[in-house]
């Protein structure tokens, strides 16, 4: 993310610098050149010896090489130019992130931390509710019911902040038919009142992090569950996955932010917005390409 930041700032500098560069340099050698034609040539002038022919095409010879020395000069200083920028604006754009880059990873240990210690006391509380054994109480229901949700929330900020604190993935050789079969056999609950139509065409070991392609088609899938009215397609080939749903277009104003925490295209749906940004920073920090198209059908691919 940062070094997203970085770049766009560079590249913004170098843009400006460029058409600065540009525009004036254009100017000096249009001015310059000009400034060499619009004199007099000594035939003009009243000098017509064979003498003076000579040397008015050596001075004619003469300005067109200064012409073309001026122009490789100006494109060299350029180039110096823009080298120049790229370092300075490097080491400013990497001096003007630093206090927002110490403030997110600060931000970032917090969530970690502060979720793993309130998920022992939410551990107690929803074992001592199993443990009173009290049934047929309403109170005691709402209590459940959202020690159930605020457990799931809990969750899901715990598995972003270790997420986002860790960076370097190592791939392995992982079994991806194996992953996906026990993946979708623990959706088959939630398939029976949909078409759920598949085509998977990988090999038994693929070099890739299983676990995070894992945990990917988990949100992916339970998201197109969510949000399909009868039809689920699955396309899986040696590296890509797509899970397509047939439910509600998203629009061009939501779909650039499906990704982002906390926000969601149906706001009276369950849940706080945190799956799919979840699946993206686990995508991210893998280097694989998570995106989503939304025409006659909303599709979500993951190149992998």
């Amino acid at each position: 993310m940062f070094k997203k930041l970085r770049n766009k700032l560079i590249l913004i500098n170098l843009g400006v610098t460029s058409i600065v560069l540009i525009v004036s340099f254009s100017l000096i050698y249009i001015h310059s050149t000009r400034s060499a034609d619009n004199r007099p040539s000594i035939m003009e002038i009243g000098y017509s010896t064979e003498a003076d022919m000579l040397f008015e095409t050596w001075i004619r010879g003469e300005r067109q090489a200064a012409a073309q020395n001026l122009l490789v000069t100006l494109i060299v200083s350029g180039i110096a130019i823009e080298l120049s920028v790229a370092l300075i604006s490097y080491y400013l754009a990497e001096e003007a992130i630093k206090p927002i880059k110490n403030s997110y990873e600060s931000q970032k240990l917090f969530i970690a931390n502060a979720s793993h210690e309130i998920k022992t006391p939410l551990a107690a509380i929803s074992a001592n509710l199993e443990a009173a054994d009290i049934k047929n109480n309403r109170w005691i229901n709402n209590v459940a019911k959202e020690t159930e949700k605020l457990t799931l929330l809990n969750n899901e900020l715990l598995t972003l902040a270790r997420t986002d604190l860790v960076n370097n993935i190592s791939p392995n050789e992982s079994d991806l038919k194996a992953i996906l079969k026990k993946q979708i056999e623990s959706f088959e609950p939630r398939l029976k009142n949909v078409s759920f139509k598949k085509s998977i065409n990988v090999a038994e070991k693929t070099k890739t992090n299983g676990d995070d392609f894992s945990q990917i088609f988990s949100i992916l899938m339970d998201n197109a569950i969510k949000y399909s009215d009868k039809i689920i397609e699955l396309t899986v080939n040696s590296h890509e996955l797509i899970i397509s749903n047939d439910g509600a277009k998203i629009g061009k104003d939501a779909i650039d932010h499906v990704f982002d925490r906390f926000y969601q295209v149906d706001k009276n749906s369950e849940g706080v917005g945190l799956g799919l940004s979840i699946a993206k920073s686990l995508a991210d920090r893998n280097n694989w390409n998570l995106s989503v198209k939304s025409d006659n059908k909303t599709a979500f691919s993951l190149k992998f």
